[in-house]
């Protein structure tokens, strides 16, 4: 028997879902972004299960796992595609619907009051309330006779192939008992059949990802028509920019580059240094603006990470010092990383800082000694080349 779980159909559910961070951040989307992440976390195991067990198993064990591995693939994919919307064929009373226990259902009466044959997805949930004898009875199929109760003492696979009826497909054996008649009563199943219907509801996954390619690309067409508000002012455009990216949900350091503009210098020695800095952040206002309205996000943070990259200066402990002020002088450092950040502050500042730069950490904001930081590392390297 082939495999029929393709492990890429859930790797591009999970890679579109991670394509965009909308379906963690917007509320209609919530459920959907949680449900998904559960079920990735889950699909690995199961699919993994099911494709070593595609012969049949040789005990009832083996087979109540394939059905309780194939149950959490069918239910996972089945609420993936109600939240998504999505109709698929076996949701249509089509021939389709029928492809997989169609002649199970004739062979062994079950049929419905009206003379149908029951859907696959009914015959499926049929076996599974079998298997598991939970809730340990099965009234609720509706081709049951009135008031009839089944249960399931043992399921038997035909694991042997000198058990099989010749040419016949390796099934599964499920027992019933039936307050309807008085012998025990045999539901022989293929299990390919299971396997097959298994696949195939786990294919429809790939109708899911889909659906979310098609939401992304709606969005993008969207944040295609959001345009900077470029203003004679640095500041006012790189903020249109960065409300801009909070709307899309991308976390770039935007932020971080306003508020390196924000600082006014505190001692007049420093002025001209800081004016210097700045202008050449300013400069790359121009370039942030075409990335953010071109929606390239991937060159917007690989350009805002090389414009604000720090060079490290080359003594012993810099990378320490660097490391505890730029992570503790930030408004969600808590107060212990906050002292620890100031006083590796004080630290470079007598190591390297004072030779290009003028220093009072404690009567400073944050932003003016991050930013005189900046400054006096780049000035280090400067001298170094």
């Amino acid at each position: 028997m082939n495999c029929t779980i393709d492990e890429k159909i859930y790797q591009e559910f999970r890679k579109a879902l991670n394509a965009t961070n909308v379906f963690g951040c917007e509320k209609e989307y919530v459920e959907l972004y949680n449900l998904g992440y559960a079920l990735l976390d889950r699909m690995e195991k199961c699919v993994g299960y099911i494709n070593a067990h595609t012969m049949i198993p040789n005990s009832e064990e083996e087979f109540l796992l394939l059905m309780m591995y194939g149950s959490m693939v069918v239910d996972a994919v089945k609420l993936v595609l109600h939240l998504l919307e999505v109709e698929h064929p076996y949701t249509r009373d089509s021939q389709t619907t029928y492809s997989y226990f169609a002649d199970v259902c004739e062979e062994h009466n079950l049929i419905l009051p009206d003379g149908k044959i029951p859907t696959d997805d009914k015959v499926w949930e049929y076996i599974r309330s079998l298997s598991f004898a939970h809730p340990f009875e099965t009234s609720r199929a509706k081709f049951l006779k009135k008031g009839e109760t089944q249960y399931s003492p043992a399921i038997i696979p035909y694991a042997e192939p000198q058990l099989w009826q010749t040419n016949a497909e390796p099934t599964i054996d499920v027992m019933i008992y039936s307050t309807a008649f008085p012998e025990i009563k045999h539901l022989n199943i293929p299990y390919d059949r299971i396997i097959g219907y298994i696949g195939s509801r786990y294919q429809l996954l790939s109708l899911g990802t889909e659906k979310i390619k098609q939401i992304i690309e709606e969005k993008k067409q969207e944040w295609a028509k959001q345009k900077v508000q470029v203003s004679t002012n640095p500041l006012d455009t790189l903020k249109s920019a960065a409300s801009i990216m909070e709307s899309r949900h991308e976390d770039t350091r935007l932020r971080e580059l306003i508020s390196l503009l924000e600082v006014q210098s505190t001692i007049e020695e420093n002025q001209q240094k800081i004016i210097s800095y700045q202008s050449r952040l300013i400069e790359a206002v121009p370039e942030v603006v075409k990335m953010v309205e071109s929606l390239d996000t991937e060159g917007l943070n690989d350009y805002l990470e090389s414009l604000l990259a720090v060079p490290k200066p080359s003594y012993a402990g810099a990378d320490y010092q660097l490391q505890k002020i730029f992570s503790g002088l930030n408004p969600y450092a808590d107060a212990k990383e906050w002292m620890r950040g100031l006083k590796q502050a004080e630290g470079f500042y007598k190591d390297c800082g004072s030779k290009w730069v003028k220093m009072d950490v404690a009567k400073m904001r944050d932003n003016e000694i991050k930013l005189l930081v900046r400054i006096a590392c780049d000035m280090q390297s400067q001298s170094e080349k």
